[in-house]
């Protein structure tokens, strides 16, 4: 009995959910509004069954198209486009004003057919002269709003599973790149080479090397603590990546940076080290090339969400396709899709020495 019951769930689910079944559950849907409209105006004229016509029919018709209407537009409109993305009050009134319009339409459907068969209104009309109107449209709106809200569990329970399946997928790959990720931020080699610079300087420049290994271990505080937040402020992370640039090009003489900002960086969170490999790619290449190299990195915090542009000038640096195989970008782009599906644009081009990243992020 148990396994037939896990059986019976799963097949449940996978009814509501499936694409497989979808189909069957718009045809479902369709039977469930037909019976309703078809239903209702005979239950207006129960009194008078004996003289109706094909106007019955009509008003049905009539009926059946405007649920049907307002089902799959508060489905593939209201749902998607307010809800999901979290603009409530504007989904609330929507969707109220939806259910008035169904309603009106619904009464003068009733009106209508009493009006045209000159009869009274009988015991299932919305005029009967027993029922109070307002308590009457009260009713019924709080009806349509459960039925609703019932047509909307498929989407809903989709959605939900989608978001689970991402949060998890991440919370693995979190898990399992954890120490990977706190020994490649920061790589080995470049730590040993700045511990031996500040250990160069301790002699003639102990002033120096100590701001070495102060920035250094501001580095990795932030690496140890902050990067293991779901999310930090923008200001935070671009800090970072300055005391990163900074600490390169007391190691590399040919380095040469600018880091930019505009918008509200102190009020936008992203998830932490988001953009230190962008940096850490153009930090490998430094001891590659001989000649200058010119780093630039731009943030913009708007409304809609994060623009973030990568410009860097160096003859004899990686070609477009070079830098968008490289394993930084491989590893931001996996970590892109999990944080953020189908919510950003990452982009590579060249012009010769002109090297440019391009990140945008709807948040």
């Amino acid at each position: 009995m148990a396994g037939l019951e896990v059986a019976y769930n799963n097949f449940l689910i996978s009814f509501l959910i499936d694409r497989k079944y979808r189909l069957g559950r718009h045809l479902l849907l369709v039977l469930f509004f037909v019976f309703v409209s078809f239903n209702m105006p005979l239950m207006t004229c129960a009194t008078f069954l004996d003289r109706l016509d094909y106007m019955v029919i009509y008003t049905s018709l009539v009926l059946l198209f405007t649920y049907l209407a307002g089902i799959y537009l508060h489905i593939y409109v209201l749902l998607p486009k307010f809800l999901l993305k979290k603009r409530y009050m504007l989904y609330v009134g929507l969707v109220s004003l939806q259910i008035v319009i169904i309603l009106s339409i619904s009464a003068a459907s009733d009106y209508w057919l009493n009006r045209y068969y000159h009869q009274e209104p009988g015991i299932y009309s919305y005029f009967y002269k027993s029922r109070i109107p307002a308590v009457e449209m009260i009713g019924n709106f709080l009806l349509y709003a459960l039925l609703i809200a019932g047509t909307s569990v498929t989407v809903l329970l989709r959605h939900w599973l989608e978001y689970s399946k991402r949060k998890n997928e991440l919370e693995k790959v979190n898990l399992k790149t954890e120490v990977d990720r706190l020994k490649d931020q920061i790589n080995p080699e470049f730590l040993f080479n700045m511990l031996d610079e500040a250990k160069e300087r301790t002699f003639d420049n102990p002033d120096q090397a100590s701001m070495v290994l102060m920035k250094l271990s501001k580095l990795l505080r932030y690496q140890l603590y902050d990067g293991n937040r779901e999310k930090v402020l923008l200001l935070s992370e671009i800090a970072f990546i300055e005391q990163f640039l900074s600490l390169a090009k007391m190691r590399y003489s040919n380095l040469s940076f600018t880091v930019s900002t505009a918008g509200n960086v102190n009020r936008m969170f992203i998830p932490p080290l988001l953009f230190v490999p962008f940096a850490i790619h153009y930090i490998r290449l430094l001891p590659l090339v001989k000649t200058p190299m010119d780093l630039h990195f731009t943030f913009n915090a708007g409304q809609q969400g994060l623009s973030f542009l990568c410009i860097c000038f160096t003859p004899g640096a990686a070609t477009r396709k070079e830098i968008e195989e490289s394993r930084e970008l491989k590893d931001v782009r996996q970590r892109l899709d999990l944080l953020f599906p189908a919510a950003y644009t990452l982009s590579v081009s060249d012009e010769g020495a002109l090297h440019k990243i391009d990140l945008n992020i709807k948040l």
